[in-house]
């Protein structure tokens, strides 16, 4: 027995968990050493009564273990423990972190350097606006976007993180081979590119509604942050950021109108204290200091020649914070008409990059 097959053995046992097999990992460092040892030794682990020790030498589920193993064969899926060296370095800090992650791709390091975006499933323009802007502005920082790969916000942000050629994990409620919602087949196939597909539940795992509030922890624990985009008063997404708060991670909630249902939520974690989000600076600046991978400034090279004064008044009214056409113009006297052509030309020079909302900001900072 190896220790991937012990771990899923101890998986398969009933009333054990993951509290419980943490705790045998802890007593026991060479995992494989639980199934010799005597019930007598087992029940000195805290948590382990003779009942379970018990459980440990006769019920082991090898039907289940055979299972799951042969999920891996011939298929790109693999299963990283909490005793590999690949497993998230933040998520194993939680309280109660998944003892396996069932995956389709790979961990990289900078993955470590993360924010999790989440919100609702129905967000209104104003919401798909913005998480699409934070996204895209975050991916620029060399920030790994998670989120739960449910409909809305959590679709959103990972579609953005790809397509502005960031890396991007998706944690799930439900066993791996499957892809739920099934309009986001494609969203899977590329993501796996650039990112993870994740869960803690063993292959076969229907995507039941008792999960997914399970699996917010890990979308909170794999991240530095959780900035959460148009919630209601009762929203999944709220248990994400009260999870980050527990593992005293970073919370950040975008402000909403009053009278939007899908803002009562975000609104009440402003009250209770959570960071009001207006630009990606405020994410920025709380997390810089705990990042892996510093930002490192870049100065943009100018390798282009202003052709007239427009370019250069319009360029010089640019910076690293986002701004909307219509203010630029306003900024600088004109209408925006008459600057649309101008700001296309400083794009196809790369001075200028637009952003998702017709906003726009200096390329290369």
């Amino acid at each position: 027995m190896d220790k991937l097959q012990a771990i899923l053995s101890l998986m398969s046992i009933n009333g054990l968990g993951s509290h419980r097999i943490l705790s045998l990992y802890r007593q026991y460092p060479d995992i494989q050493e639980v199934f010799s040892a005597s019930p007598k030794r087992l029940i000195e682990v805290p948590g382990i009564d003779f009942k379970i020790a018990e459980r440990i030498k006769n019920n082991v589920d090898h039907q289940f273990v055979d299972q799951q193993l042969n999920w891996l064969k011939n298929t790109p899926y693999k299963i990283t423990t909490i005793i590999d060296e690949d497993y998230p370095a933040r998520l194993r800090n939680i309280y109660d972190p998944p003892v396996v992650l069932f995956r389709y791709g790979e961990f990289l390091p900078q993955d470590e350097d993360a924010i999790a975006i989440v919100g609702t499933r129905n967000p209104d323009h104003y919401g798909k606006e913005v998480a699409a802007l934070l996204v895209s502005q975050l991916v620029e920082q060399n920030i790994t976007i998670v989120s739960g790969f449910a409909r809305g916000i959590d679709t959103i942000a990972h579609k953005t993180a790809l397509e502005e050629g960031g890396r991007t994990i998706a944690v799930l409620g439900n066993g791996i081979e499957r892809v739920y919602p099934p309009e986001n087949r494609s969203l899977r196939d590329k993501l796996v590119t650039q990112g993870v597909y994740c869960s803690e539940f063993p292959f076969g795992t229907k995507p039941d509604a008792v999960n997914f509030p399970r699996r917010n922890r890990i979308i909170s624990g794999l991240s530095l942050g959780t900035v959460v985009i148009s919630a209601g008063e009762r929203s999944g997404a709220l248990l994400t950021a009260y999870y980050a708060l527990d593992q005293n991670r970073e919370v950040f909630a975008v402000p909403g109108r009053i009278t939007d249902e899908k803002s009562f939520g975000t609104n009440h974690l402003i009250q209770k204290g959570a960071k009001l989000v207006t630009s990606v600076g405020d994410i920025l600046d709380e997390i810089d200091a705990i990042r892996r991978f510093p930002r490192q400034p870049r100065q943009l090279e100018i390798s282009f020649e202003f052709e007239n004064e427009d370019e250069k008044a319009i360029y010089e009214a640019l910076s690293t914070d986002p701004i909307h056409i219509d203010d630029l113009a306003q900024k600088l006297g004109k209408n925006t008409y008459s600057i649309l052509a101008t700001l296309l030309s400083l794009e196809l020079k790369g001075a200028v990059r637009q952003l998702a909302g017709k906003m726009f900001i200096k390329a290369g900072l």
